[in-house]
């Protein structure tokens, strides 16, 4: 096993726009396509979240927006890798590509640790979330098992054995796409009902596609929709934007208008009301008069002796 050519096949995937199949990899690095299976199988195994498709127009691909970390290797590891790149009996233009590549990570390794994702940073009011959200991270970076114990929206508690693959944010909540091996299929798991999670062993990925759209959050799900049209005075208009977002908000006269399409809920009726007195509503009449109700309501327990 040559660790140029190992590395050579890496930058090779990293820098492919599409599927790369064995026979282009064995003809570019003059090896047989057996051993094209063996470095795959290497890079697999040591973190790198590589998809295979079978069949004619198959090929091997690294899932969307993956960065080799620097911390992928060692100092030992990286020294000995330079080395053995640089002495390589092969000089050529790839060779000098992947010299210059090893290189590089060398600028960032001492501040690896500080940051440990250069794409995104989770900053959650509740913290295990955002912990959560780091660890299953680095689970799919490393396709590592993960032991789950899930907390369902019915009340019911369950242990479960996941394969984790994506992360996905959707109305400000975060799911994790998993292969479950005690379903036997894969699931959407909401990261804030995992009450704790331990990471396992290594785990060969599957193919697999996720589809964020399927998910049916607990905002949306069976609530009915109705258009809203708010009158928003000065002193409710940056409550109203945090709320509803700068472009359903439009200045109007001396006021504002905010216009947006949400579930008919109690929820509904508190985030008005959160706006304090501002804010008007002015369509749906049946959201104006739950409001109302709600306030007399309020009133009348506040006034009992």
């Amino acid at each position: 096993m040559q660790i140029p050519v190992l590395v050579g096949i890496l930058s090779t995937l990293l820098s492919a726009d599409g599927l790369v199949r064995a026979d282009e990899l064995a003809g570019k690095f003059e090896i047989s396509t057996r051993s094209v299976y063996r470095y795959m199988d290497m890079l697999s195994e040591g973190g790198v979240p590589i998809e295979s498709y079978v069949g004619r127009g198959g090929g091997w691909r690294i899932i969307e927006n993956y960065k080799l970390k620097a911390t992928f290797f060692t100092e030992e590891e990286y020294q000995r890798l330079v080395f053995s790149v640089q002495s390589s009996s092969i000089q050529d233009e790839v060779t000098r590509q992947v010299t210059q590549k090893i290189q590089g990570l060398k600028r960032t390794h001492a501040n690896a640790t500080v940051l440990k994702s250069e794409q995104f940073i989770v900053d959650s009011e509740d913290v295990s979330v955002g912990d959560r959200v780091t660890v299953l991270s680095e689970c799919i970076s490393q396709k590592k098992l993960c032991e789950i114990e899930y907390h369902a929206k019915d009340g019911s508690d369950s242990l479960r054995t996941v394969e984790p693959y994506c992360l996905i944010l959707k109305n400000g909540m975060w799911y994790v796409y998993c292969f479950c091996r005690l379903r036997k299929g894969f699931r959407y798991f909401k990261v804030s009902r995992i009450v704790s999670l331990t990471v396992g062993e290594r785990f060969v990925g599957r193919q697999f596609k996720a589809d964020s759209s399927v998910i049916q959050t607990d905002v949306l799900k069976d609530k009915e929709m109705c258009e809203v049209i708010l009158s928003v005075e000065s002193c409710a208009l940056s409550a109203c934007e945090e709320w509803l977002g700068v472009n359903c908000v439009a200045k109007m006269g001396d006021g504002y208008i905010a216009k947006a399409t949400l579930p008919y809920d109690d929820m509904l009726v508190n985030n008005i009301l959160a706006l304090g007195i501002g804010v008007r509503v002015e369509k749906p009449q049946k959201l104006r008069l739950a409001v109302v109700d709600r306030c007399e309501r309020i009133a009348k327990a506040n006034n009992k002796e």
